[in-house]
């Protein structure tokens, strides 16, 4: 006869409670990162309806639909979107813009892009309806592609073509381009693009302005008499950004899209970056809290009324070690006796909050990326890594949107 398996329920009750409670918490967390369906339901119709009343209301206009990076992290998806809707006005065509591809949990969902910019969505039309604008027929297909340098000149000169109907089957904006010396000849129209066009949904401006409310931060470009504090931002990449780094080390690799503006070199923290020596490429890319430190320090001496910092970061459950390097910085920013060492007349941070103190409610993780990012731009000083397409997101918007000062940015 087999042996009979008794089951020991001192033993198992535990763990039936451990294995309950997991369940609740990991149920809990698919709840709080699942999209507001509803909301994105309304705004693809939207979006579409949008776009049937411009189709039948405009004649003679020119459309262009380009082939959008897809499944990428929301900066850099939205770089090459406002670099495409930018294209398309500079060549009087009308922009065709697509749904952003969101992987946050763990599946590629199409969301609509007005939930989190509504730029680009005025005055253009949705994939959706291009086909009603645009048949098989009367479509032209082109490829972009040419010498990083002469790319943008390149592109210009074929969509301005009288074609009514363009779609380019090629990557116009691809990795090497995004940092090669080609991109600063968009630089001074972009930058007015930017102060023209640039818009957050209201979902994102709704998170933001509650979070300056709750955690007392006021923009930079608010009046004096404003409640809250003015406040420094550091963006700490890390997350799964040292492989990454290492990958760019050995590749020889440099910053990326705005950080490689030469009015940003005077913000550079030494040492200078050396594409051939790996170890100034990993300083930048992945640099040690003691640097951050420093280039903190470096903004804080010169500014004693600047005591609250806000740090975004990627912090997350799979990435846990994040927290414990934020806690780090706080806790040596606000000792005294350290900013004292470092020369900080108005003495240490008094604040130090960040990404997890943002007040997302249910249903509002998928815009916490553009929180951190407008947070990053709406501050009086701002600390960014070259590497990283949030930071030079943030760039942009601070020299773009709203005449930033150079002096203000430190790229360490």
């Amino acid at each position: 006869m087999p042996p009979t398996i008794t089951l020991n329920w001192r033993v198992l009750r535990p763990l039936l409670v451990l294995l309950t409670v997991i369940s609740f918490v990991l149920y809990y967390l698919y709840l709080a990162y699942k999209p507001p369906t509803i909301l994105y339901t309304d705004l693809f119709q939207s979006e579409a309806e949008g776009s049937k009343k411009l189709i039948h209301n405009e004649i003679g206009n020119r459309y262009v639909k380009f082939k959008q990076l897809q499944g990428a992290g929301f900066n850099n998806q939205a770089q090459e979107i406002l670099l495409y809707h930018h294209l398309a006005l500079q060549t009087s065509r009308i922009y065709v813009y697509q749904p952003l591809i969101w992987r946050p949990r763990g599946e590629n969902a199409s969301v609509p892009l007005s939930a989190f910019m509504t730029g680009p969505t005025e005055g253009t039309i949705s994939e959706a309806v291009f086909d009603e604008v645009c048949p098989p027929s009367e479509i032209e297909y082109v490829t972009l592609g040419v010498d990083y340098i002469d790319q943008w000149k390149h592109a210009l000169d074929i969509l301005s073509r009288k074609q009514r109907c363009i779609v380019v089957n090629d990557k116009v904006f691809n990795w090497n381009f995004l940092a090669s010396p080609g991109l600063h000849a968009i630089w001074p129209t972009f930058q007015t693009y930017i102060h023209n066009h640039f818009k957050w949904s209201q979902n994102v401006l709704d998170i933001v302005n509650r979070t300056q409310t709750e955690l007392n931060l006021r923009s930079r470009l608010s009046p004096a008499t404003t409640q809250g504090d003015s406040y420094m931002a550091l963006h700490l990449r890390r997350g799964d950004f040292e492989d990454h780094c290492k990958f760019l080390a050995e590749t020889h690799q440099g910053f990326t899209t705005w950080a490689t503006l030469p009015s940003l070199t005077s913000t550079i923290f030494s040492p200078t970056l050396d594409t051939y020596n790996a170890t100034t490429v990993m300083a930048h890319c992945y640099p040690s809290l003691w640097r951050i430190l420093d280039a903190v320090s470096h903004q804080a001496r010169d500014r004693p009324h600047l005591r609250t910092l806000h740090i975004m970061h990627d912090g997350a459950w799979d990435h846990p070690l994040v927290y414990l390097q934020y806690y780090k910085l706080a806790e040596a920013l606000t000792n005294s006796d350290w900013a004292h060492r470092q020369g900080w007349a108005g003495g240490p941070m008094l604040r130090v909050t960040h990404s997890a103190d943002v007040p997302i409610k249910w249903g509002e993780r998928d815009f916490a990326v553009c929180t951190d990012v407008e947070l990053g731009a709406r501050a009086e000083v701002f600390i960014g890594n070259g590497y990283s397409s949030l930071s030079t997101q943030v760039i942009a918007l601070r020299l773009g949107a709203d005449g930033g000062k150079v002096d203000d940015i430190t790229i360490y």
